[in-house]
């Protein structure tokens, strides 16, 4: 009977799994854009990724992630390492659709506080 119970244990573990890792960017729609903040400004930043410096610029619609919480473009800081979703523009300016933010800052501090919703 114990083993019945840890098969359906770990049967359910291996399945619930793959919702904790939810917010891996290989889950997300779209080629990302990876790259660490040289600057920023209010509603941008200054990407830079192997190709070049992008500017990312923020609408209001723009979701922030860091790992399963949500976060805002305030706590993005220089150094940050950065995955971008969205549009990339003639211009070469990427509109963000979605961010997601490293666990920790680019000074190493961990970001675990809790957020509102």
């Amino acid at each position: 009977m114990s083993h019945k119970v840890f098969y359906a244990f770990t049967l359910a573990v291996v399945l619930t799994g793959s919702a904790a890792s939810a917010h891996d960017a290989r889950l997300h729609k779209g080629k990302p854009t990876v790259g660490t903040v040289e600057s920023r400004s209010e509603n941008s930043i200054n990407l830079k990724t192997a190709t070049g410096t992008t500017i990312v610029t923020f609408q209001d619609k723009t979701k922030f992630e860091r790992g399963e919480t949500q976060a805002s473009a305030q706590e993005i800081q220089q150094g940050d390492q950065l995955t971008v979703f969205g549009t990339k523009l003639p211009s070469g300016e990427l509109v963000a659709r979605e961010v997601l933010l490293p666990a920790t800052n680019a000074k190493g501090e961990s970001h675990s506080h809790s957020t509102t919703h």
